[in-house]
């Protein structure tokens, strides 16, 4: 796939040039045929609004995503630091946060709102009755957030933050596919459980992985021209990764068989990176399949894409640098 990628902050008049008579909103499920060849443009954000510096410079980034004529904004996950207080407040300044979006915003968790909420300093919560908050407050309607919202189809009552939405020929899907190893048990030197849940893990990682297939059999149908996945979780991050295996082997066989271009976006670990990662059992790098990484943390920007379907690659990239956001740069 190619990859453009520039740096720039795009004022709305240029973008709604840019949108080429945009494009209209298909049935969460439908094949978008209508106005099907129309270019549109997204947002990718997350991991974010981190601790007192991110809740002041997260306004300026959702202030400049509502300058610009977006299809829609996809949020991969992490409303708040690690190290935070999972208590109520921070969910509901996000809840507050996602319906400021002039256009749509579609959200799959992170782990800083759920698998990490048991540690002390988050206030020792139980990271399922956490999962269980997400679900009643970000998962509870067939619709995105935002002033303007899109249709989406949930995975199931058991999984509700498993969504897909079709905008257009291109099948978007989100799911829960957290860091901190996908919340699978993690043992210490002597064998003990220091993390993770093995009932939990077991169960939502075989419902994404059909939630995974359902979704490129769906593009399939649709004869879309491209598929974008979006998780929260680094897969190839120096955190332990061992249950994302099949994640990326079935992501891998999927992307194989379509033919067509595969975007991933995943937050996690805050640097804006665009690549491809994944790897088929040979060990080489499957070129259709291009993970975005997006900003967050300190790194308080956003990332678009172009999406058109006249161009064979679909998708170009663009990083959105926030000037308020920025730090004041010490020479060496």
């Amino acid at each position: 796939m190619r990859i453009r990628t520039k740096l720039m902050v795009i004022g709305a008049a240029a973008a709604a040039a840019s949108l080429l008579g945009g494009i209209g909103v298909a049935a969460a499920d439908g094949n978008g045929e209508a106005n099907r060849n129309g270019a549109y443009e997204i947002g990718l954000i997350g991991d974010m609004p981190y601790g007192p510096t991110g809740r002041a410079q997260y306004p300026n980034v959702i202030a400049d995503i509502n300058q610009h004529r977006l299809a829609f904004t996809a949020f991969d996950g992490d409303i708040k630091n690690g190290s935070e207080r999972c208590d109520q407040p921070i969910y509901d300044a996000a809840l507050a946060s996602f319906k400021s979006f002039a256009d749509p915003l579609v959200y799959v968790p992170g782990d800083n709102e759920w698998t990490d909420c048991d540690r002390a300093s988050n206030g020792s919560y139980d990271p399922n009755e956490r999962l269980a908050l997400i679900r009643s407050m970000f998962a509870a309607t067939p619709t995105s957030f935002g002033q303007h919202t899109l249709p989406l189809l949930r995975q199931s009552a058991a999984y509700p933050e498993n969504v897909r939405w079709q905008y257009g020929p291109v099948t978007y899907v989100g799911l829960n596919i957290p860091g901190s190893d996908n919340n699978a048990p993690q043992f210490d030197s002597t064998g003990k459980q220091i993390d993770g849940d093995a009932a939990e893990y077991t169960a939502r990682n075989a419902a994404n992985l059909a939630w995974l297939d359902q979704a490129f059999a769906a593009a399939r149908a649709a004869n879309s021209v491209a598929v974008m996945v979006v998780i929260q979780a680094d897969m190839w991050s120096t955190d332990p990764t061992a249950h994302f295996a099949d994640t990326k082997a079935e992501l891998a066989r999927l992307a194989i068989g379509f033919h067509r271009p595969v975007v991933l976006v995943n937050g996690d670990s805050h640097v804006l990176r665009i690549d491809n990662p994944l790897t088929d059992a040979a060990g080489n790098p499957i070129l259709n399949v291009t993970r975005v990484q997006t900003f967050g943390s300190a790194l308080n920007h956003w990332v678009s894409a172009t999406v058109d379907p006249r161009d064979p690659e679909v998708f170009t990239f663009h990083q959105h640098i926030i000037a308020a956001n920025l730090p004041s740069y010490v020479s060496p």
